[in-house]
């Protein structure tokens, strides 16, 4: 697969496949917004943002941007209210362009912020970060933080556009590559065994960032997201399969203030919680549980947690927004390419799963 002619659709978001750059110019030029606002990590920015910046130049588009500091702890209300701020004395309008650059939070915070500043305006995503551009920025999902809890304010919100460049990951820390290899595991453990064995035999291509593996990994993840999106965009069934492996990792982020896992690394310890409650229940078997792990090993993902008050991580994961009358939905594994959504789980057992993952 070869950057430039790629695209897939999402909700009616246009997901493009080539140089991030030139490819948002040719966008922006065949619509027409009053103004942009860029919400950036301030780190990102200083990479690409001269770069972002000469595009909206050139179409002599005025605007104005917002950075904040990378981190977990920005999806806040307090960062958000000084966006919102931000955009406001930038005098945005309802045909005004808001575009995230960055990673996850980039997206999560400008999606949300976009989607409610007068009642929504156009969003755009240039993800800069594997998870950023397999997951987050793809199928409108947005999200800001409690201290008790990871996304429990958020809309629903499709950009405009999306752009996958994997020339952004070379900058990249190599902890955040891996850190988005959970989500490209995660789609493949849910829908797609051809993708599993891919990874299985080309997972030092991948990590070494080798453009037909990345561009295969990157396209497939995308393609999985975007068609289960298409189905469920609200997540009243087939869209709660992308959460598996996050209600367990959700939990041990906040219970460890987001500070002593990366995303990805709290997903893929989530993922075989979820794989060993699968195996209690009879749902999947103890050779699926071994290939799961060994897979995440090799991407350089952690599959234990050290020691932490199990109560405490159950009671976070029956506070996530995915619990609807008093009963937690997790995704379990039957195999894979095969998940479901089981609920009324016994917590004594949940509790049971997590002590077996501790060290």
């Amino acid at each position: 697969m070869g950057q430039g002619k790629t695209e897939l659709t999402c909700k009616g978001s246009s997901i493009f496949f080539a140089p991030a750059f030139p490819s948002l110019k040719e966008f922006i030029e065949k619509h027409s917004y009053s103004r942009y606002f860029v919400i950036s990590d301030r780190a990102v920015f200083s990479l690409y943002g001269t770069q972002l910046l000469d595009q909206f130049d050139a179409l002599a588009l005025a605007g104005d941007s917002f950075f904040f500091e990378s981190g977990e702890e920005a999806k806040g209300l307090s960062t958000l209210e000084k966006c919102w701020n931000a955009m406001h004395r930038s005098q945005l309008d309802r045909a005004s362009l808001v575009v995230a650059l960055g990673g996850g939070v980039a997206t999560d915070l400008a999606g949300f912020a976009a989607s409610c500043y007068m009642r929504g305006v156009a969003l755009m995503h240039l993800p800069t970060t594997l998870l950023g551009m397999v997951d987050a920025s793809i199928g409108g999902k947005t999200g800001i933080n409690l201290p008790t809890g990871k996304n429990v304010i958020g809309t629903f919100y499709q950009p405009v556009a999306v752009f996958i460049d994997s020339s952004f990951l070379a900058t990249l820390p190599k902890r955040e590559v891996v850190s988005g290899m959970a989500e490209v595991i995660k789609c493949a453990v849910i829908r797609d065994p051809s993708l599993f064995h891919f990874l299985e035999t080309h997972m030092e291509k991948v990590l070494s960032l080798e453009l037909d593996a990345l561009q295969h990994i990157l396209f497939a993840s995308c393609k999985i997201k975007a068609e289960t999106v298409d189905q469920d965009e609200k997540e009243h069934g087939l869209r709660a399969l992308l959460n598996y492996g996050h209600t367990f990792g959700h939990a041990l982020e906040a219970a460890t203030h987001y500070r002593a896992y990366a995303h990805g690394e709290a997903v893929s310890i989530g993922m075989c919680c979820a794989a060993d409650l699968s195996l209690h229940l009879g749902l999947t078997d103890t050779a699926f549980v071994k290939r799961q792990e060994a897979l995440c090993e090799r991407a350089g993902l952690p599959v234990r947690l050290k020691k932490r008050d199990e109560k405490q991580l159950l009671q976070l994961m029956q506070g996530d927004k995915k619990t609807a009358f008093g009963s937690l939905a997790l995704i379990l594994p039957r195999g894979i390419g095969r998940a479901d959504i089981v609920r009324n789980l016994d917590p004594i057992l949940i509790e049971t799963v997590w002590k077996g993952r501790m060290d």
